[in-house]
């Protein structure tokens, strides 16, 4: 996966029909194995052959699958870019509802559970406090349907106008989200990292970071406040 952003200058030569036969070399553990082509089909390079390495490369935090010396969007801003480019172009335009979405991430089956401040009252709250122009859509790492689709998890990122979640890799697919788009971050702890709110920076979203112990309400002032400009 650390290639995957990193060919983003190189795809049209790759995807071109005279194009040789060619292998990309990855390093990752062998339960991610059926992980890494979908991102390689996300950009059309569905016949890709991937060569598994040896010995694993693990990674702390990603933001996308990106070098193995940083995951900074803003340190790897072509790269990023060009991939965004080259999966909305290729996925097309979504029909979108007059509504607007917001989209929030659950992690109901992680090691870093969140679903204790993102439970059934949060989103009713969120619910019935915002205007009647927005209808709140989990998102749900217990969801096994989507979980198993990448493509299903871009588009619906690709759908969504507000986009709420905590700190990790959950937030990467703000990457396909539409510019102006509403980013709201709980920050877990005080040294979080910063690569969502530059990642939502660079693709001219609007980004607010919340407390870890924050409620709906503050969520509802927060989506009303990015709604006025």
């Amino acid at each position: 996966m650390t290639a995957w952003p990193r060919i983003g200058p190189f795809l049209d030569r790759l995807l071109a029909e005279d194009m040789p036969n060619f292998a990309i070399r990855v390093g990752c553990e062998a339960g991610l194995k059926e992980l890494h082509p979908k991102f390689y089909d996300l950009v059309g390079l569905e016949n890709v052959t991937l060569i598994g390495g040896e010995p694993p490369v693990f990674a702390r935090e990603v933001v996308v699958p990106t070098e193995g010396f940083t995951h900074s969007p803003l340190l790897n801003y072509w790269n990023v870019v060009t991939m965004r480019q080259k999966v909305l172009a290729r996925l097309g335009p979504i029909e979108k509802s007059e509504n607007k979405t917001v989209l929030v991430i659950i992690r109901d089956a992680s090691r870093r559970k969140d679903s204790h401040i993102f439970n059934d009252k949060f989103l009713k709250a969120l619910s019935d406090g915002l205007p009647d122009i927005y209808n709140v859509v989990p998102f749900r790492s217990s969801d096994e349907k989507m979980m198993a689709c990448l493509e299903c998890q871009v588009r619906a990122f690709m759908a969504a106008d507000v986009i709420i979640g905590s700190h990790g890799a959950g937030l990467s697919h703000t990457l396909f989200a539409p510019e102006g788009a509403v980013v709201l971050e709980r920050i877990v702890q005080d040294d979080d990292s910063g690569i969502y709110a530059e990642l939502a920076f660079m693709l001219g979203m609007k980004y607010f970071p919340t407390q870890s112990d924050t409620g709906a309400s503050t969520y509802i002032d927060l989506i009303n406040l990015a709604a006025l400009y």
